[in-house]
């Protein structure tokens, strides 16, 4: 995964630069000292104005190819690929941000249980519409014939011979 994190990088950072521009980066460490700093902020107005050039040439085009879109709905749907981003931040984020990434994924991840848990509920109403009788649910368990089952039953609570 921290590959493919690197890969994001490095093709963001090769789409918005040019060759002459990389041959700057390669000289920066050969110059004196009090050159360099100079000389970093002048290759990075290069690379500022190398991208707005860049942008503009191609305004309204798609820049990384295939590659899935954020939808604000996150708890609809398929979550892996919000999961999966929240993953690749997680390298590049200090102590808070890594507590807040993982709490919205545990969120997600949550709350994805529970719409299961919800699709269970309503298929056990369909398939029992007049419910599951008395208001103890151990009660659907009672006329269970299998003595392990049986035991385990009364032990929760639930009476065998009713």
């Amino acid at each position: 995964m921290e590959e493919q994190n690197t890969n994001a990088i490095t093709a963001f950072d090769s789409l918005f630069t040019n060759n002459q521009i990389q041959m700057l980066k390669i000289l920066l460490p050969r110059l004196a000292p009090e050159h360099q700093g100079g000389f970093a902020v002048y290759i990075k107005l290069l690379e500022l104005q190398y991208a707005f050039t860049f942008l503009r040439r191609h305004s309204g085009k798609q820049l990384f190819g295939n590659v899935k879109q954020l939808s604000a709905d996150f708890f609809q749907g398929d979550n892996s690929d919000t999961i999966e981003l929240l993953d690749e931040l997680l390298p590049f984020s200090g102590p808070k941000e890594r507590t807040r990434i993982e709490n919205m994924k545990n969120m997600i991840l949550n709350f994805k249980k529970m719409q299961e848990m919800m699709e269970m509920i309503k298929m056990m109403q369909e398939l029992f519409p007049e419910g599951m009788g008395g208001d103890n649910p151990m009660d659907m368990f009672a006329g269970m014939t299998d003595p392990g089952l049986s035991s385990i039953f009364e032990m929760f609570g639930g009476d065998k011979s009713e």
